[in-house]
């Protein structure tokens, strides 16, 4: 049996993305084809936030471009307003207090999407801030924040926005220029289905304003984003050495994703699979802003997420487990990229069936039957 990846991410990677991954076969240090070729990746990615503001790749994982933009954009002594409703929104805080600024947490029940009154009433209190940061999708809880109305608080009073959307570009609509955003960023292994090690950035002037502006130097030169789009010779568009192998996987993957309707194939999945999680006895952890990538369910009393993953495992399917607190209080399934298809989610429900009784905790109603008739639904 083949090993199916139903998890949070890193998701499932289609064969002819690994195809164009081993195909790669020249040096994107001397060759200038090369950059011409990354430039035309970029464009196909920039298709999916609607813009064309300065976009650039990091060679690393997401994490990369999330703390770059902390480096990049805070200076010592900035007032940094950190939206937390997870606890990726709460980790921000820390990579704003390394590099000497100071972190306000305006925070909320993770259950639930940022309440743009509430922050309103904030904002009108005080708003003396540089910058504010967010997440997009928190994947711990499968919520998705309201980007536009956020980013139209903040503009209210000249706040720049950093937002990790790591686990939303792609599955969640993301309009750079309407939604006024200033810096947002995303990774290769979530909804794009590349392999893991690409980071994403787009910036706005404002933000390369800020960038520009700056009174101290950025302390680092690989996570200072200057050096990644402000180069006068081509020669030196990279500041370091390029993977044309993940490159050339990320072109793949994103021909792939842009073929289809995206939005709706994200957002029906994400309906089939709440409601077929409902339909079964189990309730979902958020209650509200659901996201269209991932979803998060409640575990029965006394039933373990580490005994459920075993479980999984050992049918060959991989889900996620919670994230801080509620680690071995829920289960998470990643309803993204590559993972979505009609096949994987019947195998996906019908070993959770079987896990469930197996350990001793049988469903009110059979996951596998019930998304089975959810697809010939017209709701769907």
């Amino acid at each position: 049996m083949a090993r199916r990846i139903l998890c949070a991410g890193p998701t499932a990677i289609a064969p002819a993305v690994l195809d164009r991954m081993t195909q790669a076969s020249t040096n994107p240090d001397l060759d200038p084809a090369y950059l011409s070729f990354h430039q035309q990746v970029i464009k196909k990615y920039q298709r999916l936030l609607n813009t064309e503001a300065t976009t650039f790749m990091m060679l690393g994982e997401a994490m990369v471009a999330l703390e770059g933009a902390v480096v990049s954009l805070v200076e010592p002594g900035d007032r940094v307003l950190v939206l937390s409703n997870g606890v990726y929104g709460q980790g921000f805080a820390d990579y704003v207090r390394f590099v000497g600024g100071e972190p306000v947490v305006f925070s909320q029940d993770h259950r639930h999407g940022l309440d743009l009154d509430r922050l309103a009433a904030f904002l009108a209190e005080d708003h003396d801030f540089a910058l504010a940061t967010m997440v997009h999708c928190e994947t711990p809880t499968g919520v998705t924040n309201d980007l536009a109305g956020l980013a139209g608080l903040l503009n209210r009073y000249g706040i720049l926005s950093i937002v990790d959307s790591v686990s939303g570009i792609g599955g969640e609509k993301v309009d750079f220029d309407a939604f006024g955003l200033d810096c947002i960023l995303c990774g290769s292994q979530k909804v794009l289905s590349a392999p893991t090690g690409l980071a994403l950035v787009t910036l706005s002037k404002r933000a390369e304003a800020k960038i520009a502006d700056r009174q101290k130097e950025v302390p680092s030169f690989y996570l200072n984003f200057k050096n990644y789009y402000a180069y006068d010779d081509p020669a030196f568009a990279f500041p370091y050495t390029m993977s044309e192998h993940l490159t050339a996987a990320l072109d793949e993957a994103l021909d792939r994703l842009l073929a289809q309707d995206y939005l709706s194939l994200h957002a029906r999945y994400a309906r089939l699979t709440r409601e077929t999680v409902r339909a079964s006895g189990l309730s979902l952890y958020a209650l509200d802003h659901f996201a269209s990538t991932v979803t998060a369910v409640c575990l029965p009393e006394g039933l373990s997420a580490s005994q459920l993953l075993d479980a999984m495992r050992a049918k060959d399917i991989l889900i996620s487990k919670g994230v801080g607190p509620m680690a071995d209080r829920l289960f998470r399934i990643g309803h993204m990229g590559n993972n979505i298809s009609e096949d994987n989610f019947r195998a996906l429900f019908a070993a959770l069936d079987q896990s469930f009784t197996d350990l001793g905790y049988p469903l009110d109603q059979s996951l596998e039957e019930t998304f089975t008739a959810f697809l010939a639904d017209d709701r769907f």
